[in-house]
């Protein structure tokens, strides 16, 4: 990867939420990998060194929560900044994304809604390496 361009690898295996999110990050200006599931997907990420790191909570095909911690694991990974989501719901499993590492989480529609403000917000934290914490609210 070049350190012109700005690189995320987007980790969701459901499609219908993968294309609008490939198209919403595209306009926030970066270039979107999208990884396959396999057995070594935190060191293909770790690997990839990207910019950005966005994870579905809610993914079937693979755990997430793994992915993470063992991205975390990695020397090279503790500080790639990680964005998880899941449905504003589903406040247990964004709060299991913060335990298991990522910098933030947030829910489906600020992600859908507001992607360059929540954007903005990690690189802020992932600055000034304040503690994990949940994106702001969208209105």
């Amino acid at each position: 990867m070049t350190s012109e361009a700005r690189h995320a690898v987007l980790l969701e295996d459901n499609l219908m939420a993968t294309v609008p999110l490939i198209a919403a990050l595209q306009a926030c200006g970066y270039q979107v990998h999208t990884e396959a599931v396999a057995p070594d997907l935190a060191e293909r990420i770790v690997r990839l060194r990207p910019q950005l790191v966005v994870v579905s909570l809610a993914a079937r095909r693979f755990d997430p929560l793994a992915v993470i911690q063992a991205v975390r694991r990695d020397p090279a990974g503790s500080a790639l900044p990680i964005l998880a989501y899941a449905g504003h719901v589903e406040r247990e499993l964004l709060q299991a994304g913060l335990n298991a590492g990522a910098d933030m989480v947030a829910p489906n529609s600020a992600l859908r809604g507001s992607l360059p403000e929540v954007l903005a917000g990690l690189t802020r934290r992932v600055r000034e390496s304040t503690p994990p914490g949940p994106a702001p609210r969208d209105s």
